[in-house]
C-alpha cells in the first residue's frame, strides 16, 4: 500500500514538472504552461511583434501641393483659349477691312518714292504732326509749272521746289504728296504731317496732293489720273484717309480765273467730289 502511494505521488510530481501540462480551463495541452514565467514571456513577444508590424505598415506622409504651381493641362487649355481669341480678333479685323468702301476698283498699281530718296538737305523735316490718324479731306492742286515725264526730271523738280521754298519762306515743300507725269507718287511731307499752305482751311484734317504741271488749258496724263486713284485707295487701306473722305480743289483767282479748270473739270466727275475752295 505504501509503495502504491509513493508511485502515485511520484507520478503526480513528474506531471507537475513535465514541460507539457494539461490546461483544464482551455482543455488543451499548453507547452509553455509548465513554466512559471510563461505569461510574462509571451506578452513581450506579442507586443513586440505588433509594434514591428505597425512600423512596417506605417503610411508615408502626403506631399504638400504648391498652390502657385500651374498644372500642365490647365496651361495648355489657357494657351488654346488665347489662341482662339487672337484668331477671332484677326478674323474680325479682316472682315472690317473688307467692308471698307473703295472709291473704285484700281487696276493701276501704286508707286511711291519716299522722301529720303530725294531729300538731299541737312535740314530735317520739321512740321506739325497731325493729331488724328484718318483725315477727312483731300485737296488736289497743280504746281503751275512744267511737267516731268520721268523719274529723273521729277526728282530734280522736287529738289528745286524744296530749295525754293526754303529760300523764300524758310520752310519745307508744302505738299503732302506730288504725282508726276510718269505716274509715280512722290512723298513730300507724308501722311502724318500737316501741309504747309496757311491759306487752305483744315490743315489738321486734310492732305494736299499736287499734280506736277500746269493744267489750266490741258489735262494731266492718264497715268497721273490713274495714280491719283491708286493713292486715294492706298491711303484708305493704310487707314490714313477716311473711307468717307471729301475730294476738293483749290482755285487762286488772283492768278487766273480759270485756274486748273482742265484738271477740276475731270475731277468733278469723280466720287466724293465736294467742289472748289476759293483762296
Amino acid at each position: 500500500m505504501l509503495s502504491t502511494a509513493r508511485t502515485v505521488a511520484a507520478s503526480n510530481s513528474s506531471r507537475l514538472n513535465s514541460p507539457v501540462a494539461w490546461a483544464r480551463k482551455s482543455d488543451y495541452y499548453d507547452v509553455e504552461a509548465g513554466s512559471s514565467s510563461g505569461e510574462s514571456e509571451r506578452t513581450p513577444l506579442l507586443f513586440g511583434s505588433s509594434v514591428q508590424g505597425r512600423r512596417l505598415h506605417r503610411p508615408t506622409p502626403k506631399q504638400l501641393v504648391d498652390p502657385h504651381k500651374i498644372h500642365p493641362v490647365a496651361l495648355m487649355l489657357m494657351l488654346a483659349l488665347l489662341g482662339f481669341l487672337l484668331l477671332g480678333v484677326a478674323i474680325g479685323v479682316y472682315l472690317l477691312v473688307l467692308q471698307i468702301e473703295r472709291p473704285w476698283p484700281v487696276s493701276h498699281p501704286f508707286f511711291l518714292v519716299e522722301r529720303p530718296a530725294w531729300w538731299q538737305y541737312p535740314e530735317a523735316l520739321q512740321s506739325t504732326t497731325l493729331d488724328r490718324v484718318g483725315v477727312t479731306d483731300v485737296i488736289v492742286l497743280h504746281t503751275r509749272t512744267e511737267s516731268c515725264a520721268n523719274q529723273t526730271d521729277c526728282l530734280r523738280f522736287l529738289q528745286q521746289a524744296e530749295a525754293t521754298s526754303w529760300a523764300e519762306r524758310k520752310d519745307h515743300i508744302p505738299y503732302n504728296f506730288l504725282i508726276g507725269g510718269d505716274g509715280v507718287t512722290y512723298e513730300g511731307r507724308g501722311w502724318k504731317t500737316q501741309h504747309g499752305f496757311e491759306e487752305l482751311p483744315g490743315r489738321n484734317h486734310s492732305l494736299v496732293v499736287a499734280m506736277i504741271g500746269n493744267f489750266t488749258d490741258r489735262q494731266p496724263t492718264a497715268a497721273q489720273y490713274a495714280e491719283l486713284k491708286a493713292f486715294l485707295t492706298e491711303s484708305i487701306r493704310r487707314f490714313y484717309l477716311s473711307a468717307q473722305y471729301r475730294l476738293q480743289g483749290a482755285v487762286n483767282e488772283t492768278l487766273n480765273t480759270n485756274d486748273g479748270s482742265a484738271l477740276y473739270g475731270q475731277l468733278q466727275r469723280w466720287p466724293h467730289w465736294r467742289g472748289l475752295l476759293r483762296v
